[in-house]
């Protein structure tokens, strides 16, 4: 697509360190340390190989008030990069980076245009094409609990520029912090063309029409609150009302949250079977294609990450839990991760586990059993059992479930919104929900 072909970043957050728990190595220390700042630089990257028009910066490019002087000096040495490829840089400060509240320890390269936090400007940029050009509107916060409407005062005018507006804000019209606005105040915006939004880490399109909203998200997650491949957008108008959006990925560190059901068929016999499970999952975690967000086409740079931190969720029942784990669940998890980490920590890329979560139970007992002892689960079996014996009991069960499920008087008789219930289909829902609640109850007690 011919036209402007620009970066949208925001939330760089330089300084955040990234949040574990437990001893790490050395090795994956400064990895974490360093993540930040290496996916800044891939963005940077994929600006001077892609022959970008420009690069916008919506927020958030610090982690807190006080600047680092490390964190400022790094990020003018990655604009003067952009300034020797002749690509300008549009930035908008955030909550975390106010301009009263810090400023620059170093002066920022002419290719820069920083805007005010007093109110809304506009800047030109125009394709090195020379075929078309885009005006830029923004506004820097100018506190940490921004209550303006700025994007009240963005008025570009209309003509034959792609008109573009960044804008720091949690998108929460209800809020007296963050900018608020809704997607639908944005969109009611005249000549605005395409909103490049920050504040929210995850990337997330909003509307991928006239006007165009999209939060790239982070570059780098920071905790496994932020799981999940993390980038830029490569953004390209051919004209104000055709846009496309691309995905670059830039985290070298990828958070994930993984649960992993243990059934009481699985032969368990040794804290190595349950290891060795574990491990296999994260082996195949390794191995397999990053999703990209929101199904975007990603731009093919040869993006591997360096490594993956990983938190488990074991659950399910079975019984190793009765034989080697409970009453020993601390010393269990512990000896699972250190022994996960030699395994995985040293592979290329890495998998560290950063921590485990036993949800384990014994396997339930059988029914039959169950019924001979255990009065509630008996009671339970014996309504279960009556609604499916009685057409005036089934007519009651029906209606408790709500309207959106019927009776069919035939094959043919099929309605819009609603399903169906057979009678087949009754038992099926009735089983699962006493399977449901027996579970719950023997949960309850075991956690007594």
């Amino acid at each position: 697509m011919s036209g402007i072909r620009f970066i949208h970043t925001a939330d760089l957050h330089l300084g955040s360190p990234l949040k574990t728990a437990g001893e790490i190595s050395k090795r994956l220390q400064k990895s974490l340390k360093e993540s930040t700042y290496r996916a800044v630089e891939s963005i940077v990257d994929a600006a001077i190989e892609l022959d970008v028009d420009f690069v916008l910066v919506c927020g958030d490019i610090y982690d807190n008030e006080a600047r680092s002087v490390k964190g400022s000096l790094f990020f003018t040495e990655e604009l003067r990069r952009l300034e020797q490829k002749e690509i300008p840089v549009f930035i908008i400060y955030g909550n975390h980076d106010p301009a009263e509240k810090g400023a620059d320890f170093f002066k920022l390269p002419p290719n820069v245009k920083v805007f005010s936090a007093e109110s809304a400007e506009m800047h030109l940029a125009g394709a090195k094409s020379g075929k078309a050009q885009a005006r830029i509107v923004g506004q820097s916060y100018r506190g940490p609990r921004e209550s303006r409407k700025m994007h009240l005062n963005y008025s570009p005018p209309f003509d034959d520029r792609i008109n573009i507006a960044m804008l720091h804000t949690g998108l929460d019209p209800g809020s007296n912090a963050y900018v608020p606005s809704s997607a639908e105040e944005l969109k009611g915006r005249e000549n605005i063309h395409y909103w490049a939004l920050g504040h929210i880490h995850a990337p997330t399109i909003i509307s991928g029409e006239n006007p165009a909203i999209a939060y790239p998200g982070n570059p780098q997650g920071r905790d496994v609150g932020e799981r999940g491949l993390k980038g830029c957008f490569l953004v390209e108008m051919g004209s104000p009302g055709a846009v496309s959006i691309k995905f670059i990925p830039t985290s070298p560190v990828v958070w994930h949250s993984c649960r992993l059901t243990l059934d009481d068929s699985l032969p368990l016999k040794s804290l190595d079977d349950l290891e060795a499970l574990i491990a296999e999952r994260g082996e195949a975690l390794i191995d397999s294609p990053l999703e990209i967000p929101h199904d975007l086409p990603a731009v093919e740079n040869g993006f591997e990450p360096e490594g993956h931190v990983v938190r488990w969720e074991i659950g399910g029942r079975n019984p190793i839990y009765e034989e080697l784990v409970s009453g020993r669940e601390q010393e269990v998890v512990d000896v699972l991760k250190n022994n996960l980490n030699r395994r995985l920590a040293a592979a290329t890329p890495y998998l560290w586990t950063e921590g485990i979560k036993l949800r384990l139970g014994p396997p339930i007992p059988d029914l039959a059993v169950l019924l001979q002892q255990d009065e509630t689960i008996k009671m339970l079996h014996e309504v279960k059992e009556n609604i499916l014996k009685d057409e005036n009991l089934k007519n009651e069960a029906l209606s408790a479930m709500g309207g959106i499920w019927y009776r069919p008087r035939g094959e043919d008789d099929l309605r819009e919104d609603t399903f169906p219930v057979t009678g087949e289909k009754l038992r099926a829902l009735l089983e699962d929900a006493f399977d449901a609640v027996m579970e719950r109850i023997l949960k309850e007690r075991e956690s007594r």
